[in-house]
């Protein structure tokens, strides 16, 4: 692509290897949305075909595949012409004016450029984010509590047949299975759990699972009874001993109602919160495009790049948000950069 005169070299360069690719990354930015241009055509044929063969069964998946497909696209267009706006946009040249009394190196001016277009995202779904995480935070905290509380009036009214999972940690693991991952660590930990929990035999697994030599390898020892000398030791079995001492390391293990005040306790005290960019762009409560913006431009020029935020730099900021924001209702000033980051030192 051409590149105005004003343009520096080290900026030419990197803008066009994001975008066309380079040795090391031959997948450019350009190629990537033109790729999903082609991935939206043919999910938009597809849904036309259906359609005139009457497959209306296929639509609802198609349909919302056609959704994903145009988020990423409009996605990866907005990120190529925010490039072609750092590249060609005339009001860049009163920024690099001015970056280039502040830089000296190559590295700068790239870290400039991908600082600047890296902070160009959608703050709002990590600020809904952190929301659903404390509405869910929330309930988890009062619900642990409940169930903590039920447990304990059941343990209190002295009936004595309560299913053991309600109170013992060994019984709850002993009676659950792992179905995750399509049972992918089902049969592992149905192996290992006689080892965690001490246990002597595979008496948690039904007959009809268990390998084959061990089941039939099954056997029931015959017990004989001898009376020790009055300096001799027992001799015990290493795995025999190790189980005892699982089973008794069990024994002392809380309750699950413990374990679920711990719960509370560990919710109570939660603060959820997101670190880095998007932790610095949605710093404060209330949401502002702008600021979001700058906050997060500032935190990558400073943490990641460790730049000293000179007025010149954060001038060129000003300029260069108006850019790459590119709304005509959204103005920032040198004023609205140093506020952004005064709580990043800047």
């Amino acid at each position: 692509m051409g590149f105005p005169a004003y343009v520096p070299a080290a900026v030419r360069a990197h803008i066009t290897t994001l975008l066309d690719g380079d040795d090391w990354e031959p997948q450019g930015w350009a190629a990537t949305l033109a790729d999903a241009e082609k991935s939206l055509a043919e999910i938009e044929t597809a849904i036309e075909t259906r359609i005139r063969r009457g497959e209306v069964e296929y639509l609802d998946s198609l349909r919302k595949q056609r959704a994903e497909a145009v988020e990423h696209r409009d996605r990866l267009a907005g990120d190529v012409d925010c490039l072609h706006r750092l590249a060609d946009d005339e009001r860049m040249q009163e920024a690099y004016a001015k970056l280039t009394k502040e830089f000296t190196h190559d590295e700068q001016w790239r870290g400039f450029v991908d600082a600047a277009w890296a902070a160009r995202i959608d703050y709002s779904k990590y600020r809904e984010r952190l929301k659903r995480t404390a509405e869910l935070r929330d309930k988890i905290a009062d619900t642990s509590e409940k169930l903590a509380g039920l447990l304990r009036e059941a343990a209190d009214t002295g009936f004595p047949f309560w299913p053991s999972e309600f109170f013992g940690i060994p019984e709850l693991l002993r009676q659950t299975d792992n179905h995750e991952m399509q049972n992918h660590n089902l049969h592992m930990w149905r192996s290992m759990r006689k080892y965690v929990l001490g246990d002597p035999s595979r008496s948690d697994v039904p007959e009809s699972e268990q390998p084959q030599e061990e089941s039939e390898s099954k056997h029931v020892p015959e017990i004989v009874s001898r009376v020790l000398e009055p300096d001799e030791k027992p001799e015990i079995d290493p795995e025999e001993e190790a189980r005892n001492t699982l089973r008794y390391a069990w024994g002392t293990a809380p309750d699950l109602s413990e374990l679920l005040d711990t719960v509370t306790k560990a919710a109570r005290s939660f603060q959820p919160s997101e670190s880095g960019m998007i932790g610095a762009g949605i710093e404060s409560r209330k949401a502002s495009i702008k600021t979001e913006y700058l906050r997060a431009f500032g935190s990558l020029l400073t943490s990641r790049r460790d730049f000293s935020m000179t007025a010149g730099i954060m001038n060129a900021m000003a300029v260069t948000a108006i850019v790459v924001l590119n709304q005509s209702k959204i103005d920032v000033s040198y004023d609205d950069v140093r506020k952004a980051l005064s709580k990043l030192g800047g």
